[in-house]
């Protein structure tokens, strides 16, 4: 599910000099019944009409509003897909732009077909510049859709559509055993509109309000700050574009010597451990990082408890579960710059399980330049 094969070429051409390796390495079912229609939802969090409501501007009740306070995460996962009542998922990231990754131009076609037990598209998320909902009837009864809402998860926010309303009719309705796709289009929702960040779209069936997450990025989330020369020992590095031109290349180098040697096939030989010292090793780092923070990282994996090289034989496994990441600018100033990530991640074995985590980064101001001083891979 990696978004971009550029991030899996940022094993290093040094670390592969310097090693041996390889890399090892809620869905929980949850039903409510609706009277006269089985319209269960798994992990999702259900409003009640008696709980919210909406007033339209004519005084009449319109579908249940939702709140982001009422919308809490599963407690429990699980891979498997649920397969009784109205199953609703819907794609992890939406995106604004092309020029990153051929995806974004793929043409959509309504899917809809006879529902299959434990089974999923194939190539599932293909199109990413608009929200596709997809619907999976368990019942034997046509189960409708009446309308949605869209939520930002920041602030609770209710988004308005483009008709100027939060509630968006659709009346969309799923025939017993088929799963269905609708299409939340542009015409309807302007996505390039809205700031990057998480989203809760909740769609309501009858009295009852059902919410998902994901995430729209409207930013651009990296510049190629180094060079990708196939025949040397120079790889690429990303940076956010909100920095300065100096501490873009100070991260994209840290970047760098972090997929070097803290990604998924980072090692260092028994050989080179026993010719070199500590402080040898520590020297390859300086270059980008505070001495601090390069013991700190060093003392993680290859230091050993008297202060020397130990071989070190491989890492954590490639996390399959990265889809897609999102940088946000924090404080900054001449002496120190802080921003952070949001990293988007769906279940290898599930694509439709959704889920982010945020990551922090800092960088300094030093006598030899900019340092960084906190840093965590995406993926």
């Amino acid at each position: 599910m990696c978004k971009n094969s550029k991030n899996i070429l940022l094993s290093a051409v040094l670390a592969a000099a310097l090693c041996f390796s390889a890399c090892s390495e809620q869905n929980a079912e949850q039903t409510e019944t609706i009277s006269d229609t089985v319209t269960s939802l798994s992990e999702t969090t259900i409003i009640t009409g008696n709980e919210i409501e909406s007033e339209a501007e004519d005084g009449l009740s319109e579908s249940p509003a939702a709140n982001a306070d009422d919308v809490t995460e599963a407690e429990d996962y699980d891979t498997d897909n649920p397969e009784t009542g109205l199953v609703y998922f819907i794609q992890p990231m939406i995106e604004q732009y092309d020029e990153y990754d051929e995806w974004n131009l793929a043409v959509w076609e309504c899917r809809d077909t006879d529902v299959l037990r434990g089974w999923h598209y194939d190539d599932e998320w293909k199109y990413r510049k608009e929200l596709i909902f997809v619907f999976s009837n368990y019942t034997d009864e046509p189960v409708t859709v009446d309308s949605i809402q869209i939520i930002r998860e920041s602030d609770g926010t209710l988004i308005s559509f483009a008709d100027s309303s939060n509630v968006l009719d659709i009346d969309f309705t799923v025939q017993p055993g088929h799963k269905t796709d609708y299409l939340l289009r542009a015409e309807d929702f302007d996505y390039s509109a809205c700031e990057s960040g998480i989203y809760n779209a909740i769609v309501n069936v009858g009295l009852e309000g059902y919410g998902r997450e994901f995430f729209i990025n409207n930013s651009e989330l990296y510049e190629e700050t180094v060079p990708l020369l196939w025949y040397r020992t120079e790889q690429i590095g990303i940076a956010p574009t909100f920095l300065t031109e100096e501490q873009k290349m100070f991260f994209a180098k840290a970047h760098v010597r972090m997929s070097e040697f803290f990604w998924c096939d980072s090692c260092l030989s028994a050989w080179y451990a026993e010719k070199h010292t500590a402080d040898e090793f520590i020297e390859m780092f300086t270059d980008v990082f505070t001495e601090d923070y390069a013991w700190s990282l060093a003392r993680s994996r290859y230091i050993d408890e008297n202060g020397s090289l130990r071989e070190s034989l491989g890492g954590r496994g490639i996390d399959m579960s990265y889809y897609g990441h999102c940088f946000f600018p924090g404080s900054s100033d001449d002496e120190q710059v802080t921003f952070k990530a949001v990293v988007t991640y769906c279940h290898s074995d599930n694509p439709y399980e959704v889920w982010f985590e945020e990551k922090d980064y800092h960088m300094v101001n030093t006598e030899n330049g900019w340092r960084v001083d906190k840093f965590s891979l995406w993926n």
